[in-house]
């Protein structure tokens, strides 16, 4: 079957040589490739399997390991663009029969067992050089694309290796599905450790809880965002790099105690160890922080129509990152080359005022800054904003001060004659 499928391969893309069976022989041995049990159609979750890998591989995973040496790492879909009301959005935007626009990315989060290492977050768009990124020096996120925005299990090999570089001799243990994406591979400090099929609600921390709440953070700050838009009275802009960075911010406010207390829910505990069930899992800050979600949300009711907040927490949930391509799909990115030029942040062809953004931004200037400086400045002294918030706005300035003379332009003996061509 390997083999006439790589031969399909080889002809749509225009190779005259067929591949052989010692080819296939070497691809199986490099994707781990092999005779499995085929598993039988169940209606829901096995129990059985369940409890038969808590009692097996999990239990000698902990044992090996630290928590702080199990890690988890798994994908999901991020509607990006989303907004609260069900109806309105971007200017410029159709939307038909009250369909709100699902433009994603694919997200893919990873944390070790005690919570203490929560790695940055890989994001994976459509297109490769959106012109939300021109200018930007600096991601506060790890960003690839492909043309379905979708997690590869080459893009996923690419990360385990960095990430097996930067352990530099320390072991560690990471457990992942068991999807297409995610490649069997031996690594120098990464033992990958994958979890039963079709099981993954039931034992995969991130899924049992991290991701959800990282994307009740994103989707409260978008929500936030909002409201002050409308209550100035101004359009709403909101590109991929207010989305990144909007990521970036949820995922710092995702507590260390929180990850650590949803990996204990899903099974991670030796069987001699005591787990205390709780409602919320043990998130510290949640039952505050969702109250002011729902206050934000109360007053976008007030001037939108909006559904369940955990209906528009939720929407994407099912959105797993990870498609299975077809035939033609696998041609056409392979055989195409994505220069990303001409795309825009979702690589589908729309004009980027559908976006809410009309050009490419320019970097502030100096006096800009400073000027938005002195305006947080004002609200400190109106508001009474704590201690630690208005010393961080004086060691900006402190760090802009020592830097200012090394990032002023140079100033050349030629600036000083105008050029006529």
């Amino acid at each position: 079957m390997l083999l006439e499928k790589a031969k399909y391969f080889a002809k749509e893309l225009g190779h005259e040589t067929a591949p052989s069976q010692g080819w296939i022989d070497r691809f199986k041995k490099r994707h781990g490739i092999g005779h499995i049990k085929k598993a039988g159609e169940a209606a829901g979750v096995d129990e059985e399997l369940v409890q038969g890998w808590k009692d097996g591989r999990l239990t000698d995973i902990l044992r090996r390991y630290d928590p702080k040496d199990i890690y988890n790492a798994d994908e999901t879909g991020l509607f990006w663009q989303m907004l609260p009301e069900k109806s309105l959005g971007f200017q410029g935007t159709t939307y038909h029969g009250g369909k709100q626009q699902k433009t994603r990315v694919t997200v893919l989060v990873c944390a070790n067992m005690d919570g203490s290492d929560k790695l940055p977050l890989f994001v994976i768009g459509k297109s490769k050089r959106p012109r939300a990124f021109k200018n930007v020096k600096k991601l506060p996120v790890a960003y690839e694309s492909n043309k379905k925005a979708w997690m590869t299990g080459a893009l996923f090999e690419a990360w385990l290796r960095k990430l097996d570089g930067k352990m530099e001799g320390r072991k560690i243990a990471m457990v992942i599905d068991n999807c297409p994406a995610h490649p069997h591979i031996k690594l120098d400090n990464i033992e990958l450790v994958f979890l039963p099929p079709n099981t993954t609600s039931l034992t995969q921390p991130m899924d049992g809880g991290v991701i959800r709440n990282l994307k009740q953070h994103y989707r409260h700050i978008l929500a936030f965002r909002r409201l002050a838009a409308a209550d100035e009275g101004i359009p709403f802009k909101w590109d991929l790099l207010d989305a990144i960075i909007a990521l970036k911010t949820a995922w710092n406010k995702v507590f260390q105690q929180t990850i650590a207390n949803v990996y204990r829910h899903v099974g991670f505990v030796l069987p001699c160890e005591q787990v205390e069930e709780d409602g919320d899992r043990g998130e510290e800050g949640g039952v505050e922080d969702a109250q002011e979600f729902r206050g934000i949300w109360e007053r976008l009711g007030d001037l939108f129509p909006l559904p369940a907040m955990e209906k528009y927490i939720d929407v994407d949930a099912t959105d797993t990152g990870v498609e299975l391509l077809t035939d033609d799909q696998i041609v056409e990115i392979t055989g195409v080359k994505e220069d990303g030029e001409s795309d825009d942040e979702n690589g589908n062809g729309e004009t980027s005022s559908q976006h809410g953004e009309d050009c490419v931004r320019k970097p502030p200037s100096m006096s800009e800054v400073c000027q938005a400086l002195n305006v947080i400045r004002q609200f400190d002294i109106f508001e009474q904003t704590p201690a630690e918030l208005q010393l961080l706005v004086e060691n900006y300035e402190l760090y802009l001060m020592s830097n200012y003379k090394r990032q002023k332009k140079q100033t050349n003996i030629t600036d000083y004659f105008a050029v006529k061509e």
